[in-house]
């Protein structure tokens, strides 16, 4: 199946379709909403992130350099990644050194088991977007699971502190939140998970079904790939409360004084 339009005519098509998001914008500066300037900026950036991506992938499709351009792709997911998620963990003293390598662990692992069972060939266009798709999720994942971490333990210091003096390790002081953490920052990747097929069609599956894939093989590729990016998320999140334990506690087993500054 070929591309249905060129980029030229894209365009066109491009600045059509806007007119709704014109309308958003309208009405939100109507109803004095204080959404449309954030909102506007937001589609420029994306926008023109995308733009820039494309760019870059169009070049790289044709370099015999792309092994050597796609590890700095990668290097550079992983640290907007990374610094990104590190925005939730309020006051937390170099909270990139927790959610890093949180990301890495999880969307490597994913994409380590998608390439060893060859549901993504070692080539370019297979591997950019699966890579985007885990990184993005243990990003999402990520940031859930240290956003309600943090509320949890802020607002259970004083029941922390106690089990702390009768004795109880931080380990075992903090093991209930960091269930909760867990659980909460995996709950929408469940519900996109029961609901797939239903309230919506993926994005691998929509790709391949546009590109003519036969409907079944597009179901099967698209449960593959989800499935490995949410076990990828599931090892993110639990990396993300096994490491932020030492940025919690001091080495006497204390909470560390940032959890006390508002």
């Amino acid at each position: 199946m070929g591309i249905p339009y060129t980029p030229l005519e894209g365009v066109y098509i491009l600045l059509a379709t806007s007119s709704l998001l014109v309308l958003v914008i309208i009405l939100s500066f109507y109803k004095k909403l204080g959404i449309g300037r954030e909102f506007t900026y937001a589609i420029i950036k994306g926008g023109g992130q995308l733009v820039l991506i494309a760019l870059f992938l169009s070049y790289l499709f044709q370099t015999n350099l792309w092994i050597f351009l796609i590890w700095i792709l990668l290097i550079t997911m992983v640290l907007v990644g990374g610094y990104t998620s590190a925005k939730r963990a309020t006051h937390m003293p170099q909270a990139f050194q927790v959610t890093t390598p949180a990301i890495l662990a999880g969307a490597t692992l994913a994409l380590l088991i998608l390439a060893l069972s060859r549901a993504m060939p070692l080539q370019p266009q297979y591997i950019i977007p699966l890579a985007g798709m885990a990184f993005g999720n243990s990003m999402s994942i990520c940031s859930l699971s240290l956003d309600r971490l943090m509320r949890e333990i802020k607002l259970n210091r004083t029941g922390i502190e106690s089990m702390l003096s009768l004795g109880i390790s931080s380990k075992q002081a903090i093991q209930e939140y960091n269930r909760l953490s867990i659980r909460a920052a995996l709950i929408p990747t469940i519900d996109r998970l029961k609901t797939l097929g239903v309230i919506f069609i993926p994005g691998a599956m929509a790709g391949l079904l546009i590109a003519g894939t036969d409907p079944l093989v597009a179901a099967e590729y698209q449960i593959i790939v989800y499935l490995m990016i949410v076990g990828g998320g599931i090892i993110t999140a639990m990396a993300v409360t096994f490491l932020s334990r030492k940025k919690i506690f001091t080495e006497y087993e204390q909470l560390a004084e940032w959890l006390y500054e508002d």
